[in-house]
């Protein structure tokens, strides 16, 4: 749905949090780009905690050290 979103729509501003108990304007697409990075930093979080308790890290976006390979 993103890819469908004008640009101008993307431009437009948002409060969203800056700071602890702290609120500013932010484009949406930069509201965007802070969650799928979020997103990314908290994978990446599971797949070393997985690691460290002897799991298995899945495949993310191709084969893990944990797979074999093709």
């Amino acid at each position: 749905r993103v890819k469908k979103t004008p640009e101008a729509e993307l431009n437009k501003t948002v409060k969203f949090f800056v700071a602890p108990k702290q609120m500013g304007d932010l484009r949406k697409m930069d509201v965007l780009w802070y969650m799928l990075m979020d997103s990314v930093h908290h994978r990446g979080q599971f797949s070393v905690y997985l690691r460290m308790a002897d799991g298995k890290v899945p495949s993310i976006y191709g084969p893990s050290a944990d797979e074999p390979w093709m």
